[in-house]
């Protein structure tokens, strides 16, 4: 019996694991929010950016439509960055904010909207990822300007 008991055990816990990186583990930020990264051309018509302005008021950044040759430029950066789930890492408002704004082909009423902070902390469908690798929101700004 108390194989038995500790057999179970061991099998919750390893399912826990499992579990726990599965969902934890560094995945690309593209597929955060896409089931599959080789669609963001397929799914998004247009990339906007919008961060503080002066005075906290919010301005646009970048607006790029697929016809414009800084796109692909901008959607191979995003293509790059690596995020990874955290627990215990909130966005701090006293960061810049900023938001990623994608369009949506095939549901133009329902955009991609993520936020993220200067110090890499993104708002992806209500989850909190931190960035790992890839170039930062203010050098994905230079690209797109």
């Amino acid at each position: 019996m108390k194989k038995v008991i500790l057999s179970l055990v061991a099998f919750w816990i390893l399912l826990g694991a499992l579990i726990f990186y599965s969902e934890f583990r560094m995945v690309n930020f593209v597929h955060a929010f896409l089931s599959d990264p080789e669609e963001l051309s397929d799914k998004v018509k247009g990339v906007t950016i919008w961060g503080e302005g002066e005075n906290g008021t919010v301005q646009t950044l970048a607006i790029l439509n697929p016809s414009e040759e800084k796109y692909e430029e901008v959607l191979a950066a995003l293509n790059e960055w690596e995020v990874k789930r955290t627990l215990f890492s909130k966005q701090d408002s006293s960061q810049s904010m900023y938001r990623l704004y994608f369009s949506n082909k095939e549901k133009p009423i329902n955009p991609y909207d993520i936020l993220i902070t200067s110090d890499g902390i993104l708002n992806i469908h209500g989850r909190e990822y931190k960035l790992v690798s890839g170039s930062s929101i203010e050098e994905l700004i230079y690209i797109a300007r």
